[in-house]
């Protein structure tokens, strides 16, 4: 299991990175520093844990996800692995769909949002378990469906559209009367806030917080990476994407928390200035997202930098982030 589960990682999270680690982070998985586990290791205990619960739901079968609750509330308790895994779920090429994947990403993602809505612990906690299942009424939809290049036809958009009852249905059956507040919020995870969504068309209160949260970075998550019929588009695409597109589908709070707590440029990301020059992120100002501290690493003619330069934004009026670009986009 162990073996496949690092297979697929390599697959589809960070491709050549397993076993290469900067030394800060650490060389070998499972080894430990300063008491966190190391990025690949929240990976991998995510993904076993996804992997057998969609497993069990696919097959009718009771689950568990106590489990899953220890390992949520580790990646709390772990600020700096937290940081990582969102850089780690937002900058990747080559991503093909994975519905174990997708729900890590955005169980990192709404966590995020659930700090910058001032969560106590216990509701981050929640909103992590209920982010990593949202999707498990998918395993109820057949692969040439889920799987299928190009449009759906009317049929299959309608069965898609089930997944949420199905979602609800899994997780009631498998762990009853308790958790019948986290088999709600699997249901409603697809309902928006002017009543758009589906499958029931709640609007406002009548839709669980938690759910309103799931659902906005959901779009997020998809945004971020590649689908046969487009690109994926980076972060700061994909939060302008849902801001033009945000009127009456997502409450302001969590507009204002999504420009906040998932940051359009985050640390570690390389951007482009308008002057041309290329440099790297590596402080954000939660009051300006839009323009952190950058660490310049080309000029403007594309002519890599010999001497450490920092640049504050907030304090040059004159300059400002124009794109965003991957690693390995970065000039030879």
């Amino acid at each position: 299991m162990k073996k496949l589960i690092k297979d697929t990682l390599e697959k589809h999270l960070f491709p050549g990175e397993i076993n290469n680690f900067p030394a800060e982070a650490g060389i070998l998985a499972n080894q430990e520093k300063s008491g966190e586990k190391l990025l690949v290791d929240f990976y991998e205990e995510l993904y076993e844990f996804l992997d057998d619960v969609f497993a069990s739901a696919g097959t009718d079968k009771k689950f568990g996800i106590d489990r899953g609750v220890e390992l949520v509330a580790r990646i709390i308790d772990t600020p700096h692995a937290m940081e990582n895994l969102y850089r780690k779920a937002v900058y990747r090429k080559d991503f093909k769909y994975d519905s174990r994947v997708h729900g890590i990403n955005v169980a990192i993602f709404a966590i995020k949002i659930g700090n910058g809505l001032g969560y106590k612990k216990d509701q981050l906690i929640e909103l992590g378990i209920a982010a990593l299942i949202h999707d498990i009424g998918m395993c109820k939809i057949p692969d040439e469906v889920v799987n299928k290049e190009g449009s759906l036809t009317d049929e299959e958009y309608a069965l898609i559209k089930k997944h949420p009852q199905f979602g609800y249905d899994i997780v009631f059956n498998s762990l009853g009367e308790k958790y019948k507040w986290l088999a709600e919020v699997v249901s409603q995870e697809q309902e928006r806030e002017g009543g758009q969504g589906y499958p029931r068309g709640l609007k406002g209160n009548e839709i669980h917080e938690y759910a309103k949260v799931i659902g906005m970075v959901d779009v997020y998550e998809a945004l971020s990476h590649s689908r046969p019929q487009r690109k994926q588009f980076l972060p700061y695409e994909a939060t302008r994407e849902i801001v033009n597109s945000s009127k009456n589908l997502f409450p302001q709070k969590l507009i204002k928390a999504l420009l906040t707590k998932l940051s359009c440029f985050p640390i570690g990301s390389y951007v482009v200035l308008n002057s041309k020059a290329i440099g790297k992120v590596v402080e954000i100002d939660e009051a300006s997202p839009l323009r952190p501290v950058i660490e310049m690493l080309y000029d403007g003619m594309g002519k890599k930098l010999t001497e450490k330069k920092i640049v504050k934004l907030c304090d040059t009026p004159l300059l400002y982030i124009v794109d965003s670009i991957f690693e390995e986009d970065l000039p030879g």
